[in-house]
């Protein structure tokens, strides 16, 4: 027996050196692979958190554009910041629209990190809202975009805003102005000599319209709580709607007209000396301002 179990033991001398060997080159045919994949892997991901950082960076040179318009920002400016360790450059275009309505723009942001690679975003923003706080809009200025005065507001000759505007004090729009959107007024509104207004008029106060010879319209209806004077040849091309309780808070000049119909507390307070194409009714209710907080609308954003 003793010899028997010598001979199986001397039998098997070998077998597990080869075995080993076999795992070895079993090893190495599958680590080789492994470790290039992983290798892959790990510059896979680094180059995709650069790209999201870049990316980040370039969605933020978007919005930083946006509140540059907000605050009345020249949109020929060139924009530029630095965000998560990239040189971050916008470029404003201002597309061509049909006057009157708020301003499209075609914001490009491009961020670039310190390898010289690029990420590119390029956004179709409308919808701004330009906040005036000194309450001056200059003489000829031009702004594509809605408005926001958080007190009272005076436009200068042959200014335009395309866009809706909010007054929450007085507005006062002198010679040759155009406001193409809605407005509403907290106070009291003056349209001088070659003011227009193309849309709807709300105001809280009291409306005064110098038409001159040259003429003021309000091609919208017009929602005043107090009193409507109208002088020269002035013009409201729809309804008006006055809430004024005094004899005469309602007064048409011989070269003023409303096109549309009339709508008051009590008949007796409207005079007239020039034109009513509708009718007078003595049925009058508040009417208020439709417009809110609105946020800038994005309608296009594009990797490029």
């Amino acid at each position: 027996m003793k010899i028997a179990a010598k001979s199986l033991v001397r039998d098997e001398k070998g077998r597990a050196m080869v075995l080993a060997l076999l795992l070895l080159v079993l090893g190495g045919l599958i680590l080789t692979p492994l470790l290039g994949l992983m290798s892959t892997g790990l510059a896979a991901g680094q180059v995709y958190e650069k790209k999201t950082d870049e990316l980040y960076a370039a969605d933020a040179g978007v919005e930083y554009a946006i509140w540059h318009l907000e605050q009345g920002g020249d949109p020929d400016d060139v924009l530029e910041l630095t965000l998560n360790g990239k040189n971050v450059t916008v470029q404003i275009d201002k597309l061509d629209n049909p006057c009157y309505e708020p301003a499209i723009y075609d914001i490009t942001s491009t961020a670039v990190s310190t390898e010289g690679s690029s990420t590119t975003v390029l956004a179709e923003v409308t919808n701004i809202t330009v906040f005036i706080e000194d309450g001056y809009l200059a003489s000829g200025e031009t702004i594509g975009a809605n408005v926001y005065a958080p007190e009272d507001l005076y436009v200068d000759n042959d200014a335009q805003i395309q866009g809706n505007v909010i007054v929450v004090g007085d507005l006062i729009l002198n010679e040759a102005t155009l406001v193409g959107g809605v407005v509403c007024v907290g106070g009291d509104l003056r349209l001088n000599e070659g003011a227009a207004i193309e849309s709807d008029l709300y105001a809280g106060g009291n409306m005064i319209m110098m038409g001159g010879t040259e003429g003021s319209y309000v091609d919208g209806n017009v929602y005043i709580q107090g009193d409507v004077t109208m002088e020269g040849a002035s013009e409201i091309r729809q309804d008006l709607w006055s809430g004024s309780r005094r004899r005469a808070g309602v007064t048409i000049d011989k070269n003023a007209s409303i096109w549309g119909d009339v709508h008051v507390k009590f008949l007796a307070v409207v005079i007239c000396s020039g034109q009513i194409l509708g009718g007078i009714y003595e049925d009058y209710y508040d009417h208020y301002c439709p417009l809110g907080e609105t946020e800038p609308e994005i309608t296009m954003w594009l990797i490029v």
